[in-house]
């Protein structure tokens, strides 16, 4: 089956452009390739994609952080990671394994991830790993009003984290976070850097919605290490389970 097969690497290393070439080339011949658009400088006069329905597979070539810009951009389409990074958690292969890319295209499975979505302006923004609430000022604590179901508390501190259960290993875990099974139907809130020891993380359903409110002044929204928006004192925002999931390609 000749699969569109999408290719996105980090620029920021050159060992990774030279490894996005050899898999161009070990695929060119079977499948129809195309570099991602963001390649351009470095792969002149090739076939690029740029966002989900452009390619049926997409190869990421880098670390954990190339994976959520896949993500981003490609939404729930599979990918396959190939780790060039320090820790690449959510990658599949190494780069020693590249010559097994076509076997892996015939004969792989799709594990799915959970995602998380919130509403900003007239955006939907989602995440694999988590949505953050911060402090806007450093410097400075912010209080934020977190309410869930019937309950609700208030964080003073640099602010929270909703996280998923792919994300409970990465910013969520630095911050005193639980560590989530993959496959459970729960997500996490975790207090960043809380003023009071109360302020312990919650393990909740993922169909609860969680509404975050800045109490005192404004607050920035990151969604998977992306800003995305600002909260202004008085603002609400609610974060629930996304309708998409992520599709890992699995060997």
């Amino acid at each position: 089956m000749i699969l569109r097969v999408g290719i996105i690497s980090r620029t920021d290393r050159e060992n990774a452009l030279e490894l996005s070439k050899k898999i161009f080339d070990i695929l060119k011949d079977s499948h129809q390739v195309y570099f991602d658009e963001t390649l351009k400088p470095h792969f002149p006069q090739n076939q690029y994609s740029k966002k989900t329905g452009d390619v049926d597979i997409v190869i990421s070539v880098g670390g954990d952080g190339t994976i959520l810009k896949s993500v981003r951009r490609y939404r729930d389409t599979p990918i396959l990671g190939v780790n060039m990074g320090k820790f690449g958690y959510l990658n599949e292969i190494f780069p020693e394994e590249i010559d097994s890319i076509p076997h892996i295209l015939d004969n792989h499975s799709i594990e799915e991830r959970s995602m998380i979505s919130c509403t900003i302006g007239n955006r939907v923004v989602e995440a694999l790993n988590d949505i953050v609430i911060r402090t806007e000022v450093a410097t400075r604590v912010s209080q934020v009003k977190v309410e869930i179901s019937t309950n609700e508390y208030v964080v003073s501190g640099d602010g929270v984290i909703i996280t998923t259960p792919t994300g409970s290993t990465a910013y969520s875990f630095s911050a005193g976070g639980p560590i989530l099974r993959t496959n459970s139907q729960v997500f996490g809130i975790t207090p960043i850097c809380p003023l009071y020891r109360k302020s312990t993380p919650i393990v909740y359903p993922d169909n609860e919605k969680v509404v975050v409110t800045a109490m005192d002044r404004s607050c920035t929204i990151v969604a998977d290490g992306f800003p995305e928006g600002t909260m202004k004192r008085g603002d609400k925002i609610e974060i629930k389970k996304s309708l998409l999931k992520t599709k890992f390609v699995k060997k």
